[in-house]
Formats: structure tokens, C-alpha cells, sequence
């Protein structure tokens, strides 16, 4: 996928547009979903509105490769100008809808952040995002309550594939946030952050590499930053983030998934469950090199429990972060807790995750 072949205009409506028959066989994604406000909204609402945005993501990918089939069918054949104006309204239609869904995403995140700071309420409320939208179609910061600018300002750059697997598919997409920050050996550059995200909606978790290609470098001189992430079942995790100095394009980018199989059953007796009596914070183990490389994810440790009050023992990753630094951050962790059991020497499994505060 050629980011550099992104589709740019001017901000248009997000109203439905006037498209003629060359799209009448696309079906334009629903956008009207329900954002909870983070500062009442249930665990639950959050969840659902995941979920939501997740199902909205796949829709839109579907529809632009769609409407962009049919464009390139309609104009076979047509004068130049009749060409013109029928891809002018594929570009409308590709701008209008990756507009609505930058907005969407931008209030979301605003509200988890204000859900993750209040831990919500009793639910029922719905937020405005009608800022958001503003600013996603403007293409520029809105102001945020107190006259603090927005935390960023993103755009979709370009879709990747999907491809299908058991209970449903997975796609990736190169995310551009277009706020400016410092960067560089002496934090004197203004760069831009760019982020491969990979949307699994399948019932299996994934392990996943991607790369940006520069035209040029990013802002560490790599010509081609890599990365790769476990990303759990029915969720949107970013894989890989990088930045570069503003006016240096990626050229192109590709991330690559392979399914993850399923643990063995352990041979763990039903009644045998074990309870943490000493518990750990686990950001106290989250290796500062892991922190500094942005490396997150999932780690499932497995163990044994002596008996009452006692240390695990025999402890051993079997399921990776793909990151060595977090898969021994994850055992230490485990090796700090006093776990009880009423069944002696039995083996249990528990996963721990890994994320960074952004």
C-alpha cells in the first residue's frame, strides 16, 4: 500500500453526498453510534463503544475498497472530462467518510481518557463530539474545554488489506497524527506521529510485524522502523509507532499477522482455584529499556502454587509479549506475589499486561 497515494482535498460536509450510479452498489458504513461521556459512562458503554468503532473500522475499509473499484470501472471509456468529475466524487466520498471516522475515534480517545481518570459513573449519558467531528473535517486542533488545545489531530493515511479467519477478519491502517512535537538528538525538530494500528475482529488472538518505509528517514535516521505486538481476539492495537521530522512521507508501509495457537488445558483439579494474598503493582516491573522502546502487550505466565501463603514456583512464559524484556518483567512479577492455594503443587495460569500510559 503507497501511503504517498492517500486522497487529498479539501474538508467536505459529512452529509451524505450527491454520488451517482457508479457507487449505488457500495454501502456507505452507519456512523451513528453512541459515545459514552468517559467521566459517567459504564464499563460496560465503553466496551460496547469499542466494539462499535471496531465494527465501523471494518465497514469503512470494505466500502473504500468498493467505491474505489467501481470509480476505477466507471471510467473506462468516458472523456476526460466526465473522468474528472467522476473520480472527484470517489475522492469525495473517500474524504467525507474517513473524516467522520477520524472524528469519532478522536472522541472516543477523550473519553477513555477522562473514563480511565474518573472511573465513570452510572452510565445513560452520551458525549458531545461534535468538536471532534469539527476538527476532523477542518483538518485542525479544536479548542478543548479551559482553551487547552486537542491532544492530537489525526488522519487516516491509508488502508491495508483484510483478510478473513475464523469468526471474523483482520485489517491494518496507517494512522497520521498530525500534531506538532519536538523530536530529534536535541528535541529540536517538530515531528509528526505515525502508527500502524491492525484491527482484529477475528475469535483468534494474532501475533503481528509491521514497518513503515520512509522517504528518508524517521527521526531516529531508520529508514524503515519495525515492530511487532500480540494483538488479542476483537480488539485494535497499535503494532507500530514512529515518528518522523514534518515533510518526510512514508512511502510505504505493511504489517503481517499469523494466528496464535491455543494453549493445552492444564490438568488443574476444578476446585483447586488460587488466590493472591500479596499482590504487586506491575508497572514496579515494567523494564525502563520496554518503556523507552514503546514494547506493550500480553504476557501469560504459567506457575506453581506450593500450597497456602507461598511464593509460585517453577514460573515460565508460555504465551510471549514478543518481547523478551516484558516476558522477564512478567516473571518477576509473578515471582514477587504470595499466592495461596487449598490443593498443593498445582499449576495455574495468569496474563499480564503491559501498557504504556500515553
Amino acid at each position: 500500500m503507497i501511503a504517498s497515494k492517500r486522497l487529498v482535498l479539501t474538508a467536505l460536509a459529512l452529509a451524505a453526498l450527491p454520488f451517482g450510479s457508479a457507487y449505488a452498489d457500495c454501502t456507505r458504513p452507519n456512523f451513528k453510534i453512541t459515545i459514552p461521556a468517559g467521566a459517567s459512562a459504564t464499563e460496560e458503554e465503553m466496551k460496547t463503544a469499542t466494539q462499535a468503532l471496531l465494527k465501523l473500522d471494518q465497514d469503512m475499509g470494505e466500502y473504500l475498497r468498493c467505491i474505489k473499484g467501481a470509480a476505477s470501472q466507471s471510467t473506462v471509456g468516458k472523456d476526460e472530462a466526465t473522468r474528472q468529475k467522476l473520480l472527484q466524487e470517489y475522492v469525495d466520498s473517500h474524504n467525507s467518510t474517513t473524516d467522520e471516522l477520524a472524528g469519532l475515534a478522536a472522541c472516543f480517545n477523550a473519553q477513555v481518557a477522562e473514563f480511565q481518570k474518573t472511573k465513570g459513573g452510572a452510565g445513560g449519558k452520551a458525549a458531545d463530539c461534535s468538536s471532534h467531528m469539527a476538527a476532523a473535517k477542518n483538518r485542525t486542533p479544536a479548542p478543548a474545554p479551559g482553551g487547552t488545545p486537542m491532544p492530537s489531530n489525526i488522519v487516516k493515511e491509508a488502508d491495508g488489506y483484510s483478510f478473513e479467519l475464523q469468526g471474523g477478519s483482520w485489517s491494518y491502517t496507517l494512522i497520521r497524527d498530525d500534531t506538532p512535537r519536538y523530536c530529534g538528538e536535541k528535541a529540536d525538530k517538530h515531528c509528526v506521529r505515525r502508527t500502524v494500528f491492525v484491527s482484529n475482529g477475528s475469535d483468534l488472538e494474532l501475533e503481528c510485524k509491521a514497518y513503515i518505509k520512509y522517504d528518508g528517514t524517521d527521526a531516529k535516521g531508520v529508514a524503515q522502523p519495525e515492530a511487532q505486538a500480540v494483538v488479542l481476539k476483537k480488539t485494535i492495537r497499535a503494532v507500530l509507532a514512529s515518528m518522523a521530522v514534518e515533510g518526510v512521507n512514508a512511502g510505504t508501509f505493511e504489517a503481517t499477522c499469523k494466528p496464535r495457537p491455543p494453549l493445552p488445558p492444564l490438568n488443574t483439579e476444578a476446585n483447586c482455584k488460587y488466590e493472591v494474598v500479596k499482590p504487586v503493582n506491575i508497572s514496579d516491573f515494567y523494564p525502563a529499556e520496554a518503556r523507552q522502546l514503546d514494547e506493550q502487550g500480553p504476557v501469560v505466565v504459567e506457575f506453581t502454587v506450593p500450597g497456602k501463603a507461598a511464593s509460585p514456583t517453577d514460573i515460565k512464559v508460555v504465551a510471549s509479549s514478543l518481547s523478551t524484556r516484558l516476558d522477564q518483567g512478567a516473571v518477576q512479577a509473578v515471582g514477587a506475589m504470595i499466592m495461596s492455594s487449598p490443593c498443593k503443587n498445582q499449576r495455574y495460569r495468569l496474563r499480564l499486561n503491559f501498557q504504556l500510559e500515553e
